[in-house]
């Protein structure tokens, strides 16, 4: 079995149907591993996202929807008919709305789905990691990071990480 490529970026997002930062009223927090003391941030590789509904509710009556709160109001819904007014509001909730009532409708569709997800992110891992030992040869050979990143399509990024990871 093939092993994925070591984790470059990492967003957890918590959704709660309760009340979880009590000291504020906001309903979306973004957390990041940083240094009070010295004002300085670890890493940006490492986000902790909290969307609390009860929360978003109190906002769901302004008259500003943005994209999140409507994503909000779509994990609310209690109706079909507030589940079709959400998807009246742009395509991306139409389509979220759709792949919704298809994947509740049916359990196998359910499992089909998700194994079509697993196989195209396995895909993509072995991908990553086919161009990674690519990269990683290239650069044995003495390729300039500059070269390996315009020869495997890699960022500068990766490549250095490969180097200096001697992945």
């Amino acid at each position: 079995m093939e092993q994925y490529e070591k984790i470059q970026r990492v967003i957890s997002i918590i959704i709660t149907d309760y009340p979880l930062i009590e000291e504020s009223d906001n309903f979306h927090h973004n957390f990041k591993l940083y240094d009070l003391e010295n004002k300085v941030l670890l890493t940006d590789i490492l986000e902790i996202h909290t969307l609390e509904i009860p929360k978003a509710r109190k906002k769901f009556d302004d008259s500003e929807d943005t994209k999140l709160l409507n994503w909000m109001k779509f994990l609310d819904v209690k109706t079909k008919e507030d589940l079709d007014m959400l998807a009246q509001k742009s395509p991306v909730m139409q389509k979220a709305t759709s792949r919704l009532l298809e994947l509740s409708a049916d359990e196998n569709a359910r499992l089909l789905y998700e194994a079509r997800q697993k196989e195209q992110w396995d895909y993509i891992s072995r991908e990553y990691a086919a161009i990674s030992k690519i990269a990683k040869n290239f650069l044995a050979m003495g390729m300039s990071i500059n070269d390996v990143s315009t020869g495997t399509g890699l960022s500068h990024e990766d490549v250095e990480r490969i180097k200096n990871a001697g992945l």
